[in-house]
């Protein structure tokens, strides 16, 4: 893979801080990865408290997860 997961994780933040609430398709397309991949990679990042989404209709949306808790 050519691109180094640190990277990656790091971009997915500035994005997220940059913009909230992104699907994983907005994502995927402004980082040039595969929606599949990504999606496995922020359920990871979720799992580690990095990002938290949340369902609005049909998407799922991430964000920079609050340290503070605060709701979105």
């Amino acid at each position: 893979m050519p691109k180094d997961y640190g990277d990656i994780t790091s971009k997915i933040i500035e994005l997220l801080e940059k913009n909230p609430g992104q699907t994983i398709k907005e994502l995927a397309k402004q980082l040039k990865l595969n929606r599949s991949f990504l999606s496995g990679y922020l359920k990871a990042m979720e799992v580690q408290s990095s990002v938290r989404s949340k369902e609005i209709g049909p998407a799922r949306v991430y964000f920079v997860n609050d340290s503070r808790g605060n709701p979105p």
